[in-house]
């Protein structure tokens, strides 16, 4: 999939272009969604190509306390990057857009369950009571950077304020999940705790199955188009 989004993007950059690009406007807002609150800048080539770049510097966590039929005698935070970057282009198609590009991340996403006073905990096969497990932390590692698709609605191009909204998937790069548990250390250094961890690792990814390679990319956007001229060669 990655090798296949640089032909795109370089198609969305290309696309009925001439020797010389008329850059119809400039847009400048803020978005909000699943890659945090941040700026983010467009320039329109022309009336289908436009040039898109955003960051998303507010992250935001999550308390499952709770939630989902976790138990009461434990805390839960899910824990997403403080900072994502964005770099691509949209094409437009009548009152929607397609895009593609690449995303860029600042760290990885990690769900952390704190276990009150005598709680208890089941990983693998074994069952766990606090102090022996304190809490169990889940990463999930992938690289740095992953491609994009989306579909866009409103256009970035037009000038004035209005509103825009995104939909779409980053493709993640050798997405894992690893847990990493804290507590006695004798207990966490015997075979027998590695292997139940090791085991609960695989069913917590055999549960995400193929969703794991992918992270959302939702957002709304509130931007002001500034109608430009000038020429780019």
């Amino acid at each position: 999939m990655r090798k296949a989004l640089f032909p795109l993007v370089l198609a969305l950059l290309t696309a009925a272009a001439p020797p010389a690009l008329a850059m119809q406007g400039i847009m400048v807002g803020a978005r909000a969604g699943t890659l945090g609150i941040g700026p983010e800048a467009a320039i329109a080539l022309n009336d289908q190509v436009t040039l898109r770049g955003g960051a998303g510097l507010l992250g935001f966590d999550m308390n499952l306390t709770g939630r989902f039929g976790l138990a009461d005698e434990r805390t839960a935070k899910l824990t997403f990057p403080k900072a994502f970057y964005t770099l691509g282009a949209d094409f437009q198609l009548t009152s929607l857009r397609v895009g593609a590009g690449i995303l860029f991340k600042s760290k990885d996403p990690t769900y952390l369950v704190t276990l009150d006073s005598g709680a208890s905990i089941d990983i693998g096969e074994g069952k766990y009571t606090e102090p022996q497990v304190k809490t169990l932390t889940t990463t999930l590692t992938s690289g740095d950077r992953a491609p994009y698709l989306l579909l866009g609605f409103g256009s970035q191009s037009t000038s004035g304020l209005s509103i825009t909204a995104d939909i779409g998937v980053a493709r993640l790069a050798d997405a894992e999940l690893n847990m990493v548990a804290t507590g006695d250390e004798q207990l966490l250094k015997s075979n027998e705790f590695v292997l139940n961890l090791a085991l609960e690792e695989k069913e917590t990814r055999d549960d995400f199955g193929s969703f794991v390679n992918y992270w959302p990319v939702i957002s709304v956007s509130v931007r002001y188009g500034l109608s430009g001229a000038g020429r780019v060669r």
